[in-house]
């Protein structure tokens, strides 16, 4: 028996060295070819690997920390006159009182990811402006389980003063030096003792943060900040569940808690979210950010496919070229099974150099497209064995996908048919690959028809009029401190030939960052959410907003007290209408009643409906920007090259001797960023496009590669009868061309569908017009006829005597 086994390795081994050296010899024998379906191949893995490992990467977010699956966030839930208010922020008493209360809560964490920027400064040579400082608990390194690479995490936020540096911030302040035990200073005055450093966080993750201040450090950075602990909401609070609690039923004793905490709502009822569930199942999530993920997802399996079906377009369009090869080796006793064998190993040769190939691509341009579609992703995601694992399963797919028709196609053959050079593969094989390359068009096209019509809505969402001129506006940071020198900072500018108009705010523009009112309409006591800014006289010229009522006076003379005007969304949510001013507040907010009413404008963008909104135009403008921070808009002269205009409101910035370094942004890269999600998406469908049309194409190559092998003689003979080569590449396309408009036909309606749901989630948006679908359909005609056009033109050229000699 042993004997037996030993012989039938042997044998097994021997085959399939042999299989394989036969597979090597096809490669070097059909050079071009085999680049064609490896190179296919290998950019269709690149390109499905990356996707998936974004999908991935998003769909296990917080899945690393250690209780992960019993750690739930607290969600408040008020109702204000029907409209549903959702908050994670709780007062810091929320979580202690929890924690004494609820015997079912193990642990509690309480986190801020930070209320703005803050300047942290090691010293005069070394300063930074993180994206964001937070504070936290210490339960939160235990807890969460982030790995510190200096600092012991059981002690680094225990005591006030306590601060942790994540990696780049640390080198950035300190160099290659160790920063524990040294001292930082937090907002300009309040020194800070580092006592570790993050080892690499990971990406997927909602704690994200440049560093971490002990939360009981928060009472002594200033009157804010005191003023938050004591009296604000500001904490996300995670309750650690014991295991076997009923999530339900603590989530309704948090009621219970919650009646017994100052500055929230009483009447709030409450959720428990899971940690994993928090990035894309969240109550604060749109739906978008998930359906999005499935669209990459399903363009990425699009991809896979249209590469495999290339491979076999591309392999049975040369079927007959292994024919009499099939023949000779059945004339001589091979069995079918031993065919289809050697044709899986070249399938399985083939996609085992794509893949490594593929991953050698994604390798080397992994960090680039990273940066080019917006994606934070680091190396740690490739530490994933599970994901190496559904690789593995993709690679195994691959080949057997790819290789089995091909296989039992050309092992089929007949012998005595391949050794007369009498097989086409036509009537067998040639439905299967009009299939194919109907669909790999249509899917095709398809891409092409979304695509313009993402082009169209971002220009759309780009170009619309909004209701403010932004174009050319720079909005400079002015730090609260900088009450001293605004005045004259501000008054320098004005009289600097580079700025066209100048005006203030102290509202970050186009951000979620605006400031609430809950106004209850006097008319029908019902609660308005109303968005509010406070401004001077200047912001509505410098940023072109129209007015439907102004002030009694405007043009004519200065403000001397505080004026509210209300635009027309909030006029309609009170039900008035005004034609004089000045008039009672609707809203009952101001004792000097509403004074005007300005044409509505988008504060956050075309995606939402229009907002109300209050406006208090004030007299000291330096008290109302300076008192919390603000910006001091200054609209560009249009005569002036921009970064030579930057370089100058710099200098005029720093004569000033301001407490903070010179911070600005632009209106119109704060509105663009609004769309960042959708231009990311619309960036990966035409990326997507262009790839799916090189399949495409090298698939519809192979077809009339097969096409010209398969009627080689007949062309001949017409020929010689006297047709032309013109009617010898019509004879030769038509069938082609149909394959292609039947795929045009079939994708606009597919892509109609899905651009009509997409464009749904907008409040404004283009209306799709047919003149997409014609140009997407005359775009892939024109495509097709190029791709076999050249083939088709060289057989209609060749020499007839070459393919009638054998007759």
């Amino acid at each position: 028996m042993a004997r037996a086994l030993s012989v039938l390795r042997k044998h097994a081994t021997g085959m399939f060295r042999t299989y394989l050296l036969l597979a090597l010899r096809q490669f070097g024998r059909n050079r071009l070819y085999s680049a064609l379906n490896i190179g296919g191949l290998a950019v269709g893995l690149a390109v499905s690997a990356y996707i998936s490992l974004y999908v991935w990467h998003e769909f296990h977010y917080d899945q690393f920390h250690p209780l992960a699956e019993r750690t739930y966030r607290a969600l408040s839930v008020s109702n204000y006159d029907g409209q549903e208010m959702t908050m994670t922020n709780m007062h810091e008493s929320f979580g202690r009182e929890a924690k004494r209360q609820l015997p079912e809560v193990e642990q509690v964490v309480r986190f801020s990811a930070g209320m703005g920027p803050v300047w942290v400064q090691a010293d005069a040579d070394h300063q930074q402006k993180p994206a964001n400082v937070g504070f936290a608990d210490p339960s939160l390194l235990t807890v969460m389980g982030f790995s510190l690479a200096e600092g012991d995490p059981r002690m680094a936020l225990t005591e006030p003063g306590k601060i942790v540096l994540t990696q780049p911030l640390a080198e950035q302040l300190f160099g290659r030096q160790n920063p524990v035990g040294k001292t930082v200073t937090y907002d300009k005055n309040y020194p800070l003792t580092v006592s570790g450093v993050f080892a690499d966080l990971p990406t997927n993750t909602i704690f994200q943060f440049d560093a971490l201040v002990s939360l009981a450090s928060m009472p002594m950075l200033g009157e804010r900040k005191k003023q938050s602990w004591e009296y604000a909401g500001f904490l996300d609070t995670y309750l650690v569940l014991r295991p076997g609690t009923e999530v339900a039923k603590t989530a309704e004793k948090l009621k219970l808690i919650n009646k017994g905490v100052k500055f929230m709502d009483a009447k709030a009822s409450f959720l428990l979210e899971a940690l994993p569930d928090l990035h894309l199942h969240s109550h604060s999530v749109s739906p978008d950010t998930r359906q999005n993920l499935y669209i990459f997802l399903g363009i990425a399996l699009l991809i896979l496919a249209l590469a495999t079906t290339n491979y076999v377009s591309l392999t049975t369009a040369r079927a007959t070229q292994r024919a009499r090869e099939v023949g000779v080796r059945k004339a001589i006793g091979g069995q079918r099974r031993e065919l289809v064998m050697q044709f899986y190993t070249e399938s399985f040769l083939t996609t085992t150099l794509a893949v490594g190939l593929g991953l050698g691509l994604l390798a080397l341009f992994f960090p680039w497209i990273n940066q080019l579609l917006g994606i934070r992703m680091n190396g740690r995601v490739f530490d994933d064995a599970s994901y190496w694992l559904v690789l593995a399963g993709l690679w195994l797919g691959c080949s057997l996908l790819a290789g089995g028709y091909p296989a039992f196609l050309l092992s089929g053959f007949r012998p005595q048919d391949a050794l007369k050079s009498t097989v086409s593969g036509g009537k067998r094989g040639a439905g299967m690959r009009r299939v194919l390359t109907t669909g790999q068009f249509t899917a095709s096209a398809g891409l092409l028809m979304c695509s313009l019509i993402f082009f169209a809505q971002m220009r759309f969402l780009r170009t619309k009029n909004i209701g403010l001129d932004r174009a050319q506006v720079v909005a400079v940071a002015i730090d609260k401190e900088m009450a001293p020198q605004y005045a004259a900072f501000r008054d320098a500018v004005r009289q600097w030939n580079g700025a066209d108009r100048v005006a203030a705010t102290n509202t970050r523009l186009f951000t979620p960052f605006v400031s609430i009112y809950f106004l209850t309409v006097k008319k029908t006591q019902k609660q308005s959410m109303v968005n509010v800014l406070t401004v001077d006289k200047s912001f509505f010229r410098t940023l072109g907003i129209g007015w439907n009522l102004p002030p009694a006076g405007w043009s004519d003379k200065a403000i001397t007290k505080e004026l509210q005007v209300y635009n027309q969304q909030a006029m309609k949510e009170a039900g008035e209408t005004v034609r004089v001013v000045p008039h009672p507040d609707p809203f009952g907010f101001s004792n000097q009643g509403l004074q005007g009413v300005v044409a509505d404008f988008k504060l956050f963008g075309l995606k939402h409906e229009q907002s109300p909104v209050m406006l208090s135009v004030v007299s000291d403008t330096s008290r109302a920007v300076v008192e919390n921070g603000g910006y001091l808009l200054v609209k560009l002269n249009p005569n002036q090259d921009v970064p030579v205009a930057l370089g100058q409101l710099k200098l005029l910035y720093e004569q000033a001797n301001p407490p903070a370094p010179f911070d600005y942004y632009f209106l119109d890269d704060a509105y663009n960023k609004l769309y960042e999600k959708e231009q990311q998406l619309a960036t990966l469908v035409n990326g997507f496009t262009g790839l799916t049309l090189l399949v495409a194409c090298l698939g519809l190559l192979g077809l009339m590669t097969f096409t010209v092998e398969a009627r080689t003689k007949e062309i001949g003979i017409r020929k010689v009868l006297g047709a032309s080569v013109a009617s010898i590449v019509g004879l030769l396309s038509r069938e082609l061309v149909l394959l292609v408009s039947i795929a045009v036909l079939l994708a606009s309606p597919l892509a109609w569908w899905a651009m009509t749901k997409w464009l749904a989630d907008f409040a404004h948006h283009i209306d799709i017009r047919w003149w997409v679908f014609a140009a997407a359909g005359a775009g892939s005609l024109l495509i097709a006829l190029l791709t076999i056009g050249v083939q088709s033109i060289r057989a209609a050229l060749a020499n007839p005597v070459e393919s009638l000699r054998s007759e």
